[in-house]
């Protein structure tokens, strides 16, 4: 059960990501029309930061954690249950975003708060030993803290709707929110898990600096700082800001370096990662625009709408898709060998032909639909969501397939005439 863990969140993830993109053109009409803050848009930017973004990265880390300390998880049968309140939690707060309904809304959030606390109880224990010695250690320890936090600051503006309680404007809450849950715990994770991987996928002939732990800390303090004055209405957030904006910076010097020195060829991981590090320039831009001027006009709800069109299809999709197309074939092996299934080679369990074109699809309709966001063009911002929805569609259909096999016995066509042990799959599917 526990080796099915990570591929349960996958399942889960590719499922919301395809009801995400397939609604997206139907959403982005409200928001050029109307205002970045509404029950749809609400119910869409959740089905991305919690079924899609969230779950993938909870997946991930269930599976690196362990294997990074060197220990296995003290609660197993807490994981397995925290799945199912994630599953809850997750649909029940899209569901009541989707209709306007805040105390189905605060209700399901407590649910999803409690996954996050078991989520924490499993893996913080094995992360704390690490913590300040490895990077992506210690970058996921503090990222699983900022989870806890954004999940509980959330669960309070939900229901600061049904009784009126928090102090402050809506714009300033929401903002902290937002700073906790995609820039300290999405974006901190992912700096964590790419300086871990993406050298193990490039093969860089230089060493990881021990600056990046730095960035790791920089950026944490830039979110605690940004997070806490927009909570209680101080001077400083653009200067927290220009913060988390260099720590950017930072991490994409350093991955630029790694990058420049690879001994593999660019792969389609290795190109989403690129295309990745340059959405996530424009979204630090766009988010710095935003601390400068606030979102209260015509032109920063624009800005805000593009800014999460470049954060979460930009960067964070980005970065899921190409770590995806690594990882998840060997997680299936590691499912299969632990069933006692025949194996399967990492080849046959995927198919690379549709790579380019959700490539292409995806961040091409993606830099429409941000730029028609910002000019508030409804036609080209609906075409640029078609795009975006057609290669996402193709991205969880290829996606499904090589996951379906770690539900079956069954083995692709490809791989009968091949391996036949377990092990030998495994080997294969970690190269």
């Amino acid at each position: 059960m526990v080796a099915l863990l990570p591929i349960n969140f996958f399942v889960l993830a590719a499922l919301f990501f395809a009801a995400g993109v397939m609604a997206l053109p139907l959403v982005v009409r409200g928001v050029v029309a109307d205002y970045f803050y509404g029950p749809w848009a609400l119910a869409l930017v959740h089905a991305f930061t919690l079924g899609w973004i969230t779950a993938s990265v909870m997946g991930v880390m269930y599976r690196y954690a362990p294997a990074l300390t060197h220990g296995q998880l003290p609660f197993p049968r807490l994981a397995v249950a925290q799945f199912g309140l994630f599953l809850i939690g997750s649909t029940g707060m899209v569901t009541h975003f989707a209709i306007g309904v805040w105390l189905g809304t605060w209700l399901a959030a407590s649910v999803m708060l409690l996954s996050i606390v078991l989520f924490a109880l499993n893996l913080l224990p094995l992360l704390w030993r690490q913590a300040g010695r490895g990077v992506a250690e210690t970058g996921m320890f503090g990222a699983i803290c900022f989870l806890l936090a954004a999940g509980t600051l959330g669960l309070l503006l939900a229901m600061d709707k049904s009784y009126d309680f928090m102090g402050g404007n809506l714009l300033s809450n929401l903002g902290a929110h937002i700073a906790l849950a995609a820039i300290g715990w999405v974006t901190l994770a992912i700096c964590a898990v790419s300086y871990r991987m993406l050298p193990a996928f490039i093969l860089p002939t230089i060493a990881l600096p021990r600056a990046a732990i730095y960035q790791i800390y920089a950026l944490a303090v830039g979110v605690i700082g940004l997070a806490a004055t927009m909570l209680l209405s101080l001077r400083g957030v653009t200067m927290w800001s220009a913060l988390v904006m260099l720590s950017l910076l930072a991490y994409l010097a350093t991955m630029a370096r790694l990058m420049h020195t690879r001994r593999m060829p660019l792969d389609w991981t290795a190109r989403h990662a690129l295309a990745g590090f340059l959405w996530l320039i424009a979204a630090a831009v766009a988010g710095l625009a935003l601390s400068l001027s606030g979102a209260a006009s015509l032109a920063d709800s624009r800005i805000a709408a593009a800014f999460g069109a470049a954060g979460l299809l930009g960067f964070f999709s980005n970065f899921i898709i190409g770590m995806s197309y690594h990882l998840f074939a060997g997680f299936v092996g590691r499912a299969r060998a632990a069933a006692g299934w025949t194996a399967a080679t990492a080849d046959s369990l995927i198919h690379r032909r549709p790579r380019l074109p959700v490539f292409v699809m995806f961040n091409g309709g993606a830099a429409i639909l941000a730029l028609a966001l910002l000019a508030g063009r409804q036609a080209l911002a609906e075409a640029g969501a078609a795009l975006v929805a057609i290669g996402g569609v193709i991205y969880v259909a290829a996606t499904l397939r090589t996951l379906s096999f770690a539900y079956r016995s069954a083995t692709p066509k490809a791989a009968r005439s091949t391996l036949r042990s377990p092990a030998a799959a495994q080997e294969s599917c970690d190269k």
